[in-house]
């Protein structure tokens, strides 16, 4: 747990010997405040032909794009003191890769496993041929992060402490290990309790997920950087941001924020946009595309009798 002022190589020794590290009194209270009231808009109502509000991927999950909050919440995601841990830590210029303000509902049953986010091979875009290599999963390749919208214990993101030296032989996926190899990722869970306002940084490499099952709600922002010397500047998807917001931010934060980067995902087949795979979509699209007929009706009728 790194508090205040304690210096920069002292939590990026901490990270690189477990894997993972809680920052807190990054952020004030009135800032994290003024997010939270931001993201309950969002989360109120579905986003639906247009509106603005959270996607629904499943049951337990509502998800809203942190970039389109806006204000104060850019100096979370790209907050410098975080972006000098993750450059330091990498060794190399960091891109922000993808963020996500989640909402869980305390479902009761786990639905999101224990995983690590890279292993040889790996690769976010079935275009890319190769993937990732070992020489580079040597290296710190992703950063992840979540800041907490609200005090965390149960349910809470967890990591298997020092998993990332591991380097996932066998795959990402928990289950692709025998029994004995998966009780050895799993005896070393850590679950990173914290306050609202803290920020969990960890190495994608090593064995995470939120510990599960909870029956508690959570709201955090989920935060991933790539290594730019390994990856290129190159986003899973592109970044949403407002133009009212692009003035308050500098070169740094620009540049990480992916001003000019490559991407591997469109906005069209990115994650939110699961929902057309669901069995209710045609009927809600149909719906939709038919919310105004009254409307058109009414004015159809209006026009007929003004002709006669």
């Amino acid at each position: 747990m790194a508090t205040g002022n304690i210096e920069i190589s002292s939590i990026v020794d901490c990270f690189k010997k477990r894997g993972f590290c809680i920052l807190r009194n990054l952020f004030t209270s009135d800032v994290i405040d003024s997010v939270c009231v931001r993201a309950e808009r969002y989360l109120a109502k579905p986003t639906i032909a247009g509106a603005p509000g959270y996607w629904q991927v499943d049951h337990p999950k509502k998800l809203v794009h942190p970039f389109t909050l806006g204000g104060p919440t850019l100096g979370l995601i790209l907050n410098e003191r975080v972006i000098e841990i993750v450059e330091e830590a990498m060794d190399s210029e960091c891109i922000l890769a993808e963020c996500m303000l989640k909402f869980d509902k305390g479902v009761g049953y786990t639905y999101f496993p224990m995983h690590s986010d890279f292993s040889i091979g790996w690769s976010k875009s079935s275009a890319a041929s190769g993937g990732l290599t070992l020489a580079q999963l040597k290296k710190v390749v992703g950063i992840g992060a979540a800041i907490y919208l609200a005090d965390t214990n149960t349910g809470a993101f967890s990591y298997c402490d020092s998993t990332h030296k591991f380097l996932a032989p066998k795959g990402q996926n928990l289950n692709a290990y025998n029994n004995e190899e998966q009780q050895l990722i799993l005896s070393r869970k850590v679950r990173c309790d914290g306050l609202k306002g803290d920020l969990v940084l960890f190495d994608d490499r090593g064995f995470h997920g939120p510990d599960q099952p909870s029956n508690t709600e959570r709201l955090a922002i989920l935060l991933d950087y790539f290594h730019v010397g390994e990856l290129g500047r190159t986003q899973v998807s592109p970044m949403p941001i407002w133009s009212s917001d692009i003035a308050h931010l500098s070169e740094k934060q620009l540049r990480v924020a992916g001003v000019g980067a490559d991407f591997m995902v469109p906005p069209s087949e990115y994650a939110h946009t699961r929902f057309q795979k669901n069995p209710w979509y045609p009927l809600i699209a149909w719906l939709v595309s038919r919310a105004y007929f009254w409307q058109h009706f009414k004015s159809t009728i209006k026009h007929l009798f003004k002709r006669t």
